[in-house]
């Protein structure tokens, strides 16, 4: 039987890509008679295949569709030959779009989905071989150029494979901050696609980020048309001007298709320039921003949309206390309503270890008005003595503790005086301490027992009484409750865990006094002499 017209030529480029995809044999017999090619190696865990190694593919987003997916050169195809005889060929799309399958001939696939590429092999495959079933699958995604221009940090080419889409070759390119809407793909055929990057980062459709192919070019606009949004959106800021784009289509990507904000107001203003320059608003309630009323009204350049926020939307108003209650932790408020003794009620009461004359109850500081935040600029050494004296009480203060006397609060009748919480405030109640603190000019310092009602005097003389050394006058008390230092002669009764300091008297540098009289005194003569001298 004669051999078939074109079997030479399938040989010769079978020659071409059977040295790396399979082994070339020869053809000798007839079609009908023809042995079947060599099998493929079987894979026995860990064995080589016979196949070549195939290389990482890249990552995809979704599998590709056999009925959508366009073969292009560069893709790879695994054909899977199967009956009398199996084998397997790896075979590349050619520039031209074409396959080589060795021994059996050539098929065009040039923008040939995967099941019309797998019909036109199975032609070629069957006019050399009867009873085989064939399958062709793809086995590696091709990469080629495409060209990214316009308003991007560097336009210019890029490396991009056909699982790839716009997004990502643009990326972090686009500059500026508004909500880029209009960029245009380009195909190689002419054709012209509208991508919107902001639709599918904040919704995810795919559609509007198309994938790559051979020759696109993805044209940047700067951006000039916009609809600007503020408030209670889920995202906020000028976004690119999409013609023909409705009310509601808008607020579904802005609040990136979740609905509105739970702490958004129901009212939702537009504001639109009308002729003249002037400004035309339009109210709507949520519900007919999104509904019938949204879907017909259109955009149009410019136009803005304010959403209004509710002010502290069910946050919870709450205080802390810490230390020696029953239950320490944070609890419920109502701001200038829940008293301290109805917090520490909900903390199931102080421990026989609490001290109510060293609690605190903390609160944030008001904020620094205006002259004493300006003082803080002001480099020390050109403010006045009052200035400076300013800065210093501020630096010596509490500002953060509330006047409260514990011992009164909770005391028998004491609900005369109720002091309220505010949201954050924090509640010490330290463990108690029944002493006193005796430092300095003492012939005994250290720490005594608490006596109640005893003066500074008693303390000082439990301690062994003041030094020759000991500045009397001088003498203070740093209140454990605030922290404050007040002049011994001026506290009626020392409380637990205050602490009494007794500075040391300075003693006087009689050399230095000596030295600077005797300069005054020279001068001062001086000053007579000359004077006598002038008018004598």
């Amino acid at each position: 039987m004669p051999l078939p017209r074109n079997l030479a030529r399938l040989a010769a480029a079978a020659l071409l890509w059977g040295a790396a995809l399979a082994p070339a044999r020869a053809q000798t017999t007839s079609p009908a008679t023809m042995p079947p090619p060599a099998p493929a190696t079987r894979d026995t865990g860990g064995e080589t295949t016979g196949l070549p190694a195939m290389p990482p593919g890249p990552l995809l987003d979704t599998p590709v569709g056999r009925s959508t997916y366009p073969l292009g050169p560069g893709d790879v195809l695994s054909v899977a030959v199967f009956g009398d005889f199996s084998h397997v060929y790896l075979v590349p799309v050619t520039p031209e779009g074409t396959v080589v399958i060795p021994e059996m001939g050539i098929a065009r696939v040039l923008g040939l989905n995967l099941d019309q590429a797998q019909e036109r092999v199975r032609q070629v495959v069957a006019r050399l071989y009867r009873g085989v079933d064939v399958t062709v699958t793809l086995s590696r995604i091709r990469s080629f150029k495409v060209f990214v221009v316009g308003d991007v940090r560097s336009p210019g080419v890029r490396t991009a494979n056909a699982a790839m889409r716009v997004s990502e070759v643009v990326g972090e390119a686009v500059s500026g901050r508004t909500w880029r809407r209009n960029l245009l793909l380009r195909r190689a055929g002419g054709d012209s696609v509208r991508v919107d990057i902001t639709r599918f980062m904040l919704l995810g459709d795919a559609s509007a980020n198309p994938t790559l192919r051979e020759g696109d070019a993805v044209m940047v606009p700067p951006p000039d048309l916009r609809v600007d949004t503020y408030g209670g959106l889920r995202f906020t800021g000028a976004f690119e001007y999409r013609p023909g784009e409705t009310l509601a289509e808008f607020l579904t990507v802005a609040n990136a298709g979740g609905g509105f904000p739970s702490t958004s107001a129901d009212t939702v203003l537009l504001t639109r320039f009308v002729d003249g320059g002037a400004r035309r608003e339009y109210r709507f309630s949520q519900a007919e921003a999104m509904g019938e009323r949204g879907r017909a009204f259109v955009l149009q350049p410019f136009d803005a949309l304010f959403t209004a926020t509710v002010s502290n939307f069910r946050q919870q108003v709450t205080a802390e206390v810490t230390g020696e209650v029953m239950h320490p932790g944070v609890y419920p408020v109502r701001s200038d309503t829940t008293t301290v003794r109805e917090l520490v009620a909900m903390a199931g009461g102080f421990t026989p270890r609490a001290s109510l004359t060293q609690a605190r109850l903390l609160r944030q500081p008001p904020p620094l008005n205006r002259a004493e935040a300006e003082l803080r600029t002001i480099p020390p050494e050109q403010l006045t003595a009052q200035e400076r004296q300013i800065l210093q009480v501020r630096a010596l203060s509490d500002a953060n503790s509330v006047v409260i006397d514990f011992r009164q609060l909770f005391a028998e009748g004491g609900d005369a005086y109720r002091q309220t919480v505010h949201e954050g405030d924090k509640l010490e109640v330290p463990d108690r301490r029944s002493e006193v603190v005796v430092l300095g000019a003492v012939r005994e310092p250290g720490i005594l027992n608490y006596l109640p009602g005893q003066s500074v005097g008693s303390y000082v003389a439990r301690a062994g009484g003041a030094t020759r050394r000991a500045d009397l006058p001088r003498a203070m008390v740093i209140r454990a409750r605030t922290g404050s230092r007040e002049r011994a002669i001026d506290v009626e009764r020392v409380d637990e865990g205050d602490t009494v300091i007794l500075p040391y008297r300075t003693d006087a540098d009689w050399t230095r006094i000596l030295q600077t009289t005797g300069t005054v005194v020279g001068t001062i003569t001086g000053l007579i002499i000359s004077a006598v001298a002038i008018f004598r």
